[in-house]
């Protein structure tokens, strides 16, 4: 499963709409009134991890409930679920807002992060096809050959695939639906990536040598280094930062 849940530049028009700002004549945002409240649910949940709507970017209610053809209570069901989850927060006095996290609780994901991942090296390493690593090593070919290149975008795209279809491959549900909410938020609110290309793809390369030799140990070991050392990087920069 291939997962697009970052941040689209092409659509940040709509997303400000959406929070309240002026909408473009044209919008496809009304829907179905069948399981009103979970299908508002996840179209809210939808455009927080696509960036649709911004860490800090104040929700109007109202407006949403315009835009989707629906009363402002549904809406308000959803924002609670939301905020349950930590995704919005309501401010007294101001109004209700998507969370903005500090570089702190971005590290503190990942230090989950880091645990989970682990893990799923673990298990994936017992079951993924040494075929499949080889294809999954092929989609980095041509940031090996050019760790300066531009297109971060599209590193981040097949980094987000290829972490998750170890998830996939590790085939514990439990695991999958904590990494589905780790990984919402830091899509959410993370910008770009913690480290250069430099730094990480040869911790790739260690990771994907220990998934093709189907060792577990090694590639829990790997995959940890991995995620410790971007933990250590976002610690740095909070502290350095005051924040």
């Amino acid at each position: 499963m291939m997962r697009m849940d970052y941040p689209n530049h092409g659509i940040k028009r709509q997303q400000r709409d959406a929070a309240g700002k002026r909408r473009p004549a044209e919008r496809s945002m009304v829907i179905n009134h069948e399981n009103l409240d979970d299908k508002i649910y996840t179209r809210l949940k939808t455009m927080i991890a696509k960036g649709q709507i911004e860490p800090g970017e104040r929700i109007q209610p109202e407006n949403l409930a315009r835009d989707m053809g629906v009363s402002r209570t549904p809406i308000l069901n959803a924002l609670k679920r939301l905020a349950q989850e930590r995704l919005v927060e309501w401010v007294p006095r101001r109004g209700i807002y998507v969370k903005k996290l500090t570089k702190w609780e971005v590290a503190q994901l990942f230090e989950v992060r880091e645990g989970l991942e682990s893990i799923a090296a673990r298990l994936a390493a017992t079951r993924i096809d040494p075929k499949e690593v080889d294809e999954l090593e092929e989609m980095f070919r041509e940031f090996y050959e050019n760790p300066n290149s531009a297109h971060i975008d599209r590193y981040i795209e097949r980094d987000q695939y290829f972490h998750w279809r170890l998830v996939e491959l590790a085939a514990n549900a439990h695991l999958a639906a904590a990494m589905e909410s780790v990984n919402m938020m830091i899509s959410a609110y993370q910008i770009g990536i913690p480290r250069t290309l430099p730094e990480v793809l040869p911790e790739h390369r260690a990771i994907f040598e220990a998934l093709r030799q189907q060792n577990p140990d090694a590639s829990e070991e790997a995959m940890r280094i991995h995620i410790r050392r971007s933990v250590e990087r976002l610690k740095k920069d909070a502290e350095s930062e005051g924040v």
